[in-house]
Parts: C-alpha cells; sequence; structure tokens
C-alpha cells in the first residue's frame, strides 16, 4: 500500500496525405503510459476538432497519457505543463516507456543540482537540491527529461539525469493498526483523497507531521477518515504513525494581543464578535494585521485595518505570511520560415518593433485570428502566424 499515495512536496492531425490509422484499444490506455506521434500533431483545448488549437506537436515526440476521451478517440497529455487533448490515430505506444521516471517511487539526487520554476534551462532557479537527497517525482515533462518534486515546501523541477533510484521498504502484507479517536501524525507528505482509494480525487496533500485524529477507519483498514481544514477526508494508513504531541496542529491559532498576524483569506471585518454582526469592511487575504483584543472563547480577534477597528474569525489568522503561488509560464516554440515583423500588436496596424530573421526560433504564447503572441530574445509582441512552424 506504500507505493499508492506517497508524495514529497515538488487534435487533429495537420493535414497529410498519408493514410495511417493506428487503431488502439481503450484497455491499453493507462495513465503515466507514454506514447510517441506517427505524423505532426495539433494539440487542443478538449477531446475534438471544435476546441480550440494551442499547439502542434512534431513527429517523434514522446508524451505522457493522462486519461483518454470517452469515444477512445483522443488522449489527454501534460506537455510544456499545460493538458491538452491530442488525436489517438497518430499516436504509437512507445516500448521503453517501462524505462521512464516512475511517478510515487523513491529516487535520490547524484549531485547538488537546481531546482527551476520549469521542466528546462530556460527557467529560472529557485533553490539547490543537495546531492543524495531522497525524492518522489509528483510528474515528469513529456519528455522524461525532468520532473516535478517537493523539496523543503518548495515545489519546482530538476533534470532527471541527476536522480538514481533507491531501495524501497516492500509493501506491507498487514494494514497499519490505526484507531478512531487517537492522534496520529503523517510519515511523509501524502495525499488526501475525497475517497477511500486512489481513484478519488486529492483533496489536498497533507505536509509531514501533520496530524491526523481518526473518525472512522475502513474494514480493510487501509484508509482512515478524518476531518482537516472542515472537510472530511480519507488518508492511507501505512503513512500515519502515533502522535503524542498535546496539541493538534490543525487547529486555528489562537490569536495573542499584540502580536501580528496574516489574513489567510479574503476576511470580512465586523462591529462586533459574531457573524450576525455588521460589517464594517473586507480585509484582503495576505493582509498583516495586529491584534489588540478577543472574545473569551478566543474565536473572534479585534484588529484594527484601515484606520477601523472591528472584529474577524481569528480561525483565518496565522502567523506565518502566506506566499502568492507562482504561475510558470506556458509555451510552445516555433521556428520562422522568412524574415518576420514583430508588431505591438495582432494586426498590421501596429508599429512593427523588429525583424526576426528566418529560421530564428521563437516562444509562442497564443494564436488567435491568425496572429501569434511570441517572444524572441527579450523582444516580445505580435506576428503572422502562418509564418512560424
Amino acid at each position: 500500500m506504500k507505493s499508492i499515495d506517497k508524495v514529497i512536496l515538488g487534435g487533429v492531425v495537420v493535414a497529410s496525405t498519408i493514410g495511417i490509422n493506428y487503431n488502439i484499444a481503450s484497455a491499453d490506455i493507462v495513465s503515466q503510459e507514454i506514447y510517441t506521434t506517427t505524423n505532426r500533431l495539433n494539440m487542443r483545448k478538449g477531446p475534438s476538432t471544435d476546441y480550440t488549437l494551442v499547439g502542434t506537436l512534431d513527429k517523434g515526440v514522446k508524451v505522457k497519457a493522462i486519461e483518454k476521451s470517452s469515444d477512445a478517440k483522443w488522449l489527454k497529455i501534460n506537455y510544456n505543463s499545460q493538458n491538452v487533448w491530442v488525436n489517438f490515430a497518430y499516436l504509437q505506444k512507445d516500448k521503453s516507456s517501462n524505462n521512464d521516471i516512475k511517478l510515487d517511487s523513491q529516487y535520490e539526487t547524484t549531485a547538488n543540482v537546481n531546482m527551476r520554476k520549469g521542466p528546462s534551462t530556460d527557467y529560472t532557479k529557485i533553490i539547490i537540491v543537495p546531492a543524495q537527497t531522497k525524492i518522489t517525482p509528483i510528474k515528469s515533462s513529456s519528455d522524461g527529461k525532468w520532473v516535478q518534486i517537493n523539496y523543503k515546501n518548495v515545489t519546482g523541477w530538476i533534470s532527471a539525469q541527476y536522480i538514481k533510484t533507491v531501495s524501497t521498504t516492500p509493501t506491507p502484507t498487514q494494514p497499519n493498526k490505526v484507531e478512531v479517536g487517537k492522534k496520529y501524525k503523517t510519515t511523509e507528505y501524502v495525499r488526501a483523497r475525497k475517497g477511500p482509494g486512489t481513484s478519488y480525487d486529492v483533496a489536498t496533500v497533507l505536509p509531514k507531521g501533520t496530524q491526523v485524529v481518526p473518525v472512522e477507519i475502513l474494514k480493510s483498514g487501509y484508509w482512515a477518515m478524518f476531518k482537516y481544514n472542515n472537510q472530511y477526508m480519507y488518508v492511507c494508513t501505512d503513512y500515519l504513525e502515533a502522535d503524542n504531541q498535546s496539541t493538534t496542529p490543525t487547529e486555528p491559532e489562537k490569536p495573542i494581543t499584540g502580536k501580528d498576524y496574516y489574513t489567510t483569506a479574503n476576511l470580512n471585518i465586523r462591529d462586533g464578535a459574531s457573524t450576525t454582526s455588521s460589517k464594517i469592511g473586507k480585509i484582503p487575504n495576505g493582509t498583516k494585521v495586529s491584534v489588540v483584543d478577543f472574545n473569551s472563547n478566543k474565536t473572534w480577534a479585534k484588529v484594527v485595518y484601515n484606520n477601523k477597528t472591528g472584529w474577524v474569525s481569528a480561525q483565518y489568522l496565522s502567523t506565518k505570511s502566506q506566499e502568492p503561488e507562482q504561475k510558470e509560464d506556458t509555451y510552445w516554440t516555433g521556428t520562422t520560415t522568412q524574415n518576420l515583423n514583430m508588431r505591438k500588436g495582432p494586426s498590421t496596424d501596429y508599429s512593427i518593433i523588429i525583424t526576426i530573421p528566418k529560421n530564428s526560433d521563437v516562444k509562442i504564447y497564443e494564436t488567435k485570428s491568425g496572429w501569434a503572441k511570441i517572444k524572441y530574445k527579450s523582444y516580445e509582441g505580435y506576428c503572422s502566424a502562418s509564418f512560424i512552424k
């Protein structure tokens, strides 16, 4: 069971005269399997030609399966950090896929390696992961050369050439014994799910050391239901161990007068310590506030914000600043087929920024109405999409 939930926190084919027809049985399509494109292949936002075209894959590109469409004619893949759909007819199962990175398996870094914001050296460095660090890939890039991991609560990408497999603990024949009402803590970063099994969606990822108090144990003994952040969810019992601490980390922090806190949500400020009290303002998520008082059971905190004094729910205050999630830059690459004008907007009415030489590589962020939004070196602008391949 330990192999199932362990994590570490980290179209239509372009017109062709070739009559290729690969019949891929739906039973052969399994999440994480690798396929190779047999021709240039369009990527779309959904499983039909009615969906918007978002890019093109060259022949011979390896892609990783996520799911198949209901009619078994389209495959959902992840390419350049975006989920897209491609036509099954131009995919062939990769016989070497068994040698690719295995998710939810443990690896070890073989050198000090840079973690980056995306799966290539074009992305910014975030942190250095030391050699001999144990990691578990969250996902891998479409070419298998990069893996996404979580290290010290930072999620990013490292080169797969600097990791090797390590021996893991054998799968236990009996579930870990867990009892209702007792306190446990997670032994690894682990996925908590909306139901008792890996077929259910992930509700959240629990950091190592998160306290869990089971309210129900499934008959199999492998899954425990618990309440976390006011939601009921399930966790594999193999990743729980007894916790002898007296406090529960998942309970709301109790405010201390005079101490600075940060809001963890967009928060109403009221003229009294109750949801029935009138709203006198709103405090944005991540705002620093100072607690000046709190009610008798410490569920409401009195704060000062924008020269207004009022009450907010204490469960939405934290001593830690909530850093905004950084979005990865999503694009695909292309090559100019002739000297091409880059303009400030998507039409010839806009002024020319620069003329890009023929056979230059550019980054493409979107295409619309025959124009492509691109980046060339340090320049960003628009050019005719028909002259980029």
